[in-house]
């Protein structure tokens, strides 16, 4: 059976507070970037954007947008560790701004904020490069809390009944640089009966993994070379056995 992209997939994109809010710049470029890649305008596209918390002010107040306010944002307990004979003494959570755990100053929050209502405006008015083909849609989803990547994606899942075979999650700083033609080929590959049974999640390459199978093999012992070149025999181009290069 031949898979239609805009009717098996989902691409959800993850966006939270960034030091270059209310530019949208950022996520302007990946939206760019989709276009190089065959039938994703084509889906339904959404925007989750993870909620976040105001850190402690220099006055000592401190406002918190998240369900989690009862928790301290510092602890006083110093934590030291060694690495390459320099010795580092930190403070565990301190109060300083930390966006991988979505902590930021209220004027983060507040340019956070104004960035997603300028965002949602340009996808209402489909201002380019938020402009769907006339089979896709985009839209937003703003949680009010901050969740975390995971729990993010799984709130999307619960509150839009995402019913799709198949999902793409993209970060709002990882783009595509160069054309990707094959992925109608890649998601009819995933869901041939001899490929359900062990072929779950498809990676697209990056520099995190450049050389993945050397690497895996020399860190775990694990020889991925038979998993990473199927036999052509089993439905996969050549193009998409490009992305195990």
């Amino acid at each position: 059976m031949v898979v239609r992209t805009f009717d098996s997939l989902t691409v959800l994109v993850q966006t939270s507070p960034l030091p270059s809010h209310p530019s949208s710049a950022l996520i302007e470029a990946l939206f760019r970037s989709f276009s190089r890649v065959d039938g994703l305008n084509d889906c339904n596209i959404i925007i989750v954007c993870d909620g976040c918390e105001e850190a402690e002010s220099p006055c000592g107040g401190r406002r918190n947008d998240s369900s989690r306010s009862t928790e301290p944002f510092h602890d006083e307990k110093n934590v030291k560790y060694s690495r390459r004979r320099k010795t580092k003494t930190l403070k565990k959570n301190d109060n300083k701004h930390n966006y991988k755990h979505g902590i930021v100053s209220s004027e983060v929050a507040c340019n956070y904020r104004l960035y997603l209502n300028h965002l949602q405006e340009k996808i209402y008015e489909k201002v380019p490069p938020f402009n769907p083909s006339a089979k896709g849609s985009i839209r937003l989803l703003r949680l009010p809390h901050r969740h975390g990547s995971a729990k993010a994606i799984a709130t999307a899942f619960d509150q839009l009944n995402i019913s799709t075979p198949y999902v793409m999650i993209a970060q709002h700083d990882n783009f595509f640089i160069r054309d990707v033609q094959y992925l109608q080929q890649i998601l009819n590959f995933m869901d041939d009966d001899d490929s359900k049974s062990w072929l779950q999640c498809v990676h697209f390459p990056s520099t995190a993994t450049l050389n993945y199978v050397p690497k895996i093999k020399r860190r775990y012992g694990l020889d991925l070379e038979n998993f990473c070149r199927p036999h052509k025999s089993r439905g996969l181009s050549q193009a998409a056995e490009n992305l195990c290069d």
